[in-house]
């Protein structure tokens, strides 16, 4: 738990990248990490809540597809998704886990 409160320059490293990451590749960054990385406790939380919020904007995606003005909306969802992944790698650098607004958090 330690590690949590006082994560090492790679942590650091490995949680803004996955943050990153997630805008190009979306949840399967995030699972990636979570997969490969749960000895660091701090990597494992970052990407566990960067899964969480993929997962919510990919769920979102699916119900703008429904209709006409879903779909009209969907560049400003990707311009908010990208704008809060980089506020959180910029979290994620300085040692802090970004908590995603609006994200339903199925990963506890």
């Amino acid at each position: 738990m330690d590690n949590l409160h006082s994560p090492d320059k790679d942590s650091k490293n490995i949680a803004a990248i996955t943050h990153i990451a997630a805008i190009f590749f979306a949840f399967l960054a995030p699972l990636a990490v979570y997969l490969l990385k749960s000895d660091d406790v701090f990597v494992k939380e970052t990407a566990k809540e960067c899964l969480n919020f993929a997962i919510t904007v990919l769920l979102v995606y699916i119900v703008l597809g429904i209709s006409i003005i879903g779909i009209s909306l969907m560049p400003l969802l990707w311009l908010v998704t990208v704008v809060l992944y980089v506020l959180a790698a910029k979290g994620a650098t300085e040692g802090q886990i970004f908590r995603f607004p609006l994200t339903w958090r199925l990963l506890q």
